[in-house]
């Protein structure tokens, strides 16, 4: 661990951003967290959560909390609108015992919240930040109002993938904004069981079942931007009976909501930074690497770069090594499900619904070819 304690600040309340100021402050380091919104609390759907998350989880010593109160996911699985298998991997095929936790994202914040808590660390609701004011040794926060904060030796940006910080750091960055996007709900279902399951028709219409414990399911329905507010002037019943035609395993998710006011809509980004600090800043989570969903981790690459940070702080005994050491940890892999997220999206929501065809040809071979099955294991678990 380093000798010199660290005055930090976290920018975002949110899961990486807990996270990382949870690992720093039990370091010994000083943290201060700072959220716009000027209130959080436990909202969001269902979030698959890898072995390798779990790791981190377990680190921050929550993951009996959370496993009581989530689903064991064995399995993943999926078919076609003409009940064709697409793609089913067992997690015990890459490692006996081995499963994946269907979290409800909410549950995951309000553990680290409560942790946050207990640590006593320093959090400010309302702050807006900007953009950094580096000098050589140290950053300046700025708010939107002008209002400054600090000075600190280092800022860890976790603002998510529309960060302020970011867009004010200088450093390139491709964004691309998806206009395929979800519309999330929970609700109460008795299936599926241990299993996330997907179903497809064509590359526009996706749908997948999450289930997240105590009953709870998680569903996501892809819809483009566009197509969003036909839908709603279509209205609930019409667009149920939509997903009841492609997934009839979700009819026990709509005896429990009747309405779109309980369902939430949620745009996703493609994020990729040429490098992940500046002299006093360093990125994590979304903030870095905003990516689609369908490989399920986001929130667990955002536990490893929590974790991979505190690793090199410990390690090296000034800031610059650190950072630039975390750049060097973090680039393989980040690098690796960038790509994969990046060119499977247009596979499963898209407009070129002539990848359809391809896709259902080609991939049920290569989840039954030993090597290619193997790799999409090792993609899953995080390894």
């Amino acid at each position: 661990m380093m000798a010199k304690r660290l005055n930090i600040a976290v920018v975002g309340c949110g899961i990486a951003g807990c996270a990382a100021a949870l690992m720093l402050q039990r370091d010994g380091h000083r943290v201060t967290l700072f959220e716009q919104s000027e209130q959080v609390g436990p909202i969001g759907a269902g979030i698959l959560l890898q072995p390798s998350g779990q790791r981190v989880v377990a680190e921050l010593g929550l993951l009996d909390a959370l496993r009581n109160q989530s689903a064991t996911i064995d399995e993943i699985s999926a078919t076609t609108h003409r009940g064709r298998e697409l793609v089913r991997i067992r997690y015990a095929d890459h490692a006996q015992k081995m499963s994946a936790l269907g979290v409800h994202r909410g549950d995951l914040f309000q553990l680290l919240h409560n942790a946050i808590c207990a640590e006593q660390i320093e959090l400010h609701l309302g702050v807006p930040v900007d953009r950094c004011e580096e000098q050589i040794d140290s950053t300046t926060l700025i708010e939107s109002t002008g209002a400054r904060r600090g000075p600190f030796d280092l800022v860890v940006a976790a603002d998510g993938s529309r960060s302020r910080l970011r867009r004010s750091s200088g450093i390139a960055t491709f964004e691309h904004e998806y206009e395929h996007a979800a519309i999330w709900a929970v609700g109460q279902s008795s299936e599926p069981t241990n299993k996330l399951l997907q179903f497809a028709r064509g590359c526009r219409n996706l749908c997948g079942l999450l289930p997240m414990g105590g009953g709870r399911c998680s569903l996501f329905w892809g819809v483009t931007q566009r197509d969003h507010a036909k839908l709603i002037e279509r209205g609930f019943d019409a667009w149920r009976d939509e997903v009841l035609a492609l997934a009839p395993q979700t009819r026990d998710i709509f005896d429990s909501i009747n309405d779109f006011r309980q369902t939430r809509f949620t745009t996703f980004r493609h994020v990729w930074m040429t490098r992940w600090h500046t002299r006093r800043t360093v990125f994590i989570g979304d903030a870095a690497h905003a990516m689609s969903p369908h490989l399920g981790q986001g929130v667990n690459l955002a536990l490893q770069d929590a974790r991979a940070l505190r690793e090199s702080i410990r390690r090296h005994g000034e800031i610059d090594s650190a950072l630039a050491s975390f750049d060097r940890c973090r680039r393989r892999s980040l690098s690796y499900y960038a790509t994969v997220t990046y060119l499977l999206a247009p596979l499963f929501q898209s407009d070129w619904n002539l990848l359809a065809t391809p896709r259902d040809l080609v991939l049920p071979r290569l989840a039954k070819f030993t090597p290619t099955r193997a790799m999409m294991l090792r993609t899953l678990v995080g390894r």
